[in-house]
């Protein structure tokens, strides 16, 4: 049950915090507004409307200094800002539940009817060890998009097998698999100190209305961390009951709470 409770810390921490360390400085790269770049925020635009919500089962693998976790789970996800994981074994029990419903961040582990939870802003969780993503980006990722918002601007840049795009106001470089048409198939965030992290999505199959990346890796190299996902089972753009994302007190024998 230690481990169990270790493991679930470490998902939970994953899955809200921001880095402790302050975030690099991106380098600045010249781009151009062109027909390419507007035709990608209008594909991004769709893709986020149709994956308003996300259930699915996943097979989930998080690489850290601390520890390596490899666990079946349960994923739900309602953008911009709610999630719920339930990690489980291999017979669907349960072992922990990490969440978070906009407003607060949750741990519960069932086998010891233990609730951790806080505030869900960005001060309240900057003490948690992490990839360095806000909630809503790390979110955005696990809904199968970049980390950005599309309506946040989109260039081309490059040229030839170097044509990319850059998300105006972060710097981040995406690019796609198949020119200017494609989907997204990596992304690049560089930093003064080299890559602040780089994301590949794959393994695009129908489910609900969009071609949803069942793969999804990403690698932290200035924290030595990384995450890799692969869903099956996925459902796109349905209703989720928002009960679904509350913290379960009534289950809790304890209830720990802190504040930043």
């Amino acid at each position: 049950m230690r481990r169990l409770a270790a493991s679930a810390a470490l998902l939970v921490l994953v899955l809200t915090a921001c880095a402790r360390e302050a975030p690099r400085t991106a380098l600045h790269e010249e781009g151009r507004r062109s027909r390419a770049s507007t035709a990608l925020e209008r594909r991004l635009k769709n893709f986020e409307a149709a994956t308003g919500s996300l259930k699915a089962l996943a097979w989930l693998r998080i690489d850290s200094p601390e520890r390596t976790i490899n666990s079946d789970a349960a994923v739900v996800v309602e953008r911009p800002d709610r999630i719920r994981v339930d990690v489980i074994d291999s017979l669907a029990d349960v072992w922990a539940s990490a969440g978070s419903d906009g407003q607060t961040m949750w741990l519960y582990v069932p086998g010891k009817r233990k609730l951790y939870e806080g505030r869900a802003t960005e001060a309240g969780i900057s003490r948690l060890a992490s990839f360095g993503l806000s909630p809503s980006h790390l979110i955005s990722l696990l809904a199968g998009t970049p980390p950005v918002a599309a309506d946040e601007g989109i260039e081309e840049a490059g040229s030839g097998r170097d044509r990319h795009f850059i998300f105006a106001s972060g710097g981040l470089r995406c690019w796609l698999e198949n020119g200017e048409r494609g989907r997204v198939s990596r992304c690049e965030k560089p930093s003064d100190g080299g890559v602040d992290y780089e994301i590949s999505f794959s393994d695009y199959r129908r489910a609900g209305a969009v071609e949803f990346p069942h793969s999804i890796e990403a690698r932290f190299p200035s924290r030595d961390s990384s995450l890799s996902i692969r869903y099956r089972e996925v459902e796109t753009g349905g209703r989720i009951d928002p009960a679904s994302f509350d913290p379960p007190r009534a289950r809790a024998a304890r209830t720990h709470r802190y504040r930043r």
